[in-house]
């Protein structure tokens, strides 16, 4: 117990201190993939909803989040016919959100909400993603170019899933992080540079959950942590060798919420469908369960750890405050209702189904929503997350994003 306090308590202050200066978005849930914004100076005051920069529709629409990198928004969208559906990789100036360059990376999923699930990862000149049907993409944003593509199901002998691959490419040192779902090859590792195969799952062979990965320090080590159909994994990262494997399943195999570390031998995972929420512990010999929720019905709406405390989606509608040591549930807040959460230092930004997202002022373990504005724009359902850059709030409906100023005024 002492030293998951300790843990929760340095965590907290690196949360504030260790990188109060990152203001890119470059990857999914942000740039340690916790979807925490670290940034000092965002408006806390939502009496008056933030100011609209700006407003474009794209030709292709998206469940994916926008990332920023570089002075530079990507984001990815797919068009045409349902049988001929094709993804593209836009680049977008953050001050105007006028189209840079267009990227055409392939053949889309076609199927069951069609638009595009991948929030590309950005670095050292690249951009990485995969697509609705296991194309694993390397872009050159310098010249807006594919630099390799490699069809993850045709090399590995897996099998796409009932709503497509939905996985954001986790990166870690010179690899890039994906899910088959083959034989032997649930998970898989690729050269950066190259597209060819380094590693995969020898032993695993489970299928994609539509989880995005997370790179993880579990007792001491670094590891690979995700979920797949039937089980939450530990992955070394240099071998792919499976360090521990935990049963868990629910009525659909779905799992797209990425894991979060909570101590330092314990991670949370989270999914809808009944399954609930549930703290492992990592052990010598593997891993056990140390808590379990079955009041968390977190379809896709992530988690957010902060000042030792896990919010998270609870059934029918409240959002919870849980103490991770425990699992116990100190506050529910009615009226955030499935939303998509974001931490900053000023509260929570959650991004509803309804349309609306919302201010939230934490004081102690007790939440309240102080603000909204209504996203009145776009199609389809209101599903990506938001996203906070450079005192931007950056909010996707389908083909649309939209711009908010978030810099507090003096």
């Amino acid at each position: 117990m002492r030293s998951t306090c300790l843990y929760l308590g340095a965590l907290a202050v690196l949360t504030m201190v260790g990188t109060a200066c990152a203001v890119d978005w470059p990857q999914w849930r942000g740039p340690e993939r916790d979807g925490i914004c670290k940034e000092k100076g965002l408006r806390a005051d939502w009496s008056q909803p933030p100011k609209q920069l700006w407003l474009v529709t794209l030709p292709g629409s998206g469940y994916a989040s926008p990332v920023v990198a570089d002075g530079v928004i990507y984001l990815t969208g797919s068009s045409g016919a349902k049988d001929q559906r094709r993804g593209s990789l836009y680049a977008l100036n953050p001050a105007t959100g006028a189209t840079k360059w267009t990227c055409d990376y392939g053949a889309e999923w076609s199927g069951d909400y069609a638009s595009t699930r991948t929030t590309p990862t950005i670095s050292g000149g690249y951009a990485y993603l995969v697509s609705g049907k296991n194309l694993v993409v390397c872009i050159d944003v310098r010249t807006g170019k594919v630099a390799w593509s490699v069809d993850a199901i045709e090399r590995f002998h897996g099998k796409n899933i009932q709503w497509g691959i939905a996985e954001s490419p986790l990166l870690v040192d010179n690899k890039v992080i994906c899910h088959p779902g083959g034989p032997d090859a649930a998970v898989a590792a690729l050269d950066i540079k190259t597209g060819a195969t380094i590693w995969t799952s020898k032993g695993l062979s489970d299928a994609s959950a539509y989880c995005s990965p997370a790179l993880l320090t579990l007792r001491g080590r670094k590891q690979i942590v995700t979920q797949t159909a039937d089980n939450v994994v530990g992955l070394n990262p240099e071998t792919g060798a499976v360090l521990w494997a935990h049963a868990h399943h629910n009525q659909y195999g779905v799992h797209p919420n990425t894991p979060v570390a909570v101590g330092p031998d314990r991670v949370v995972v989270a999914s809808g469908y009944g399954y609930g929420a549930e703290c492992i512990r990592v052990t010598d010999s593997g891993a056990e369960r140390v808590w379990f929720v079955k009041a968390v019905d977190d379809h896709f709406h992530g988690m957010v750890l902060l000042d030792g405390r896990l919010y998270l989606e609870g059934s029918s509608g409240p959002l919870l405050c849980l103490n991770p040591e425990t699992g116990a549930v100190l506050s529910r807040t009615e009226g955030v209702k499935r939303a998509t959460l974001l931490g900053t230092e000023t509260g929570l930004l959650a991004y509803a189904e309804n349309g609306s997202v919302l201010c939230i002022k934490r004081t102690g373990d007790t939440c309240a929503v102080t603000g909204s504005l209504h996203v009145d724009f776009g199609s389809q359902q209101h599903w990506a997350s938001p996203v906070v850059a450079n005192g931007v709030l950056y909010v996707r409906h389908g083909e649309a994003l939209a711009a908010y100023d978030l810099k507090a005024r003096p």
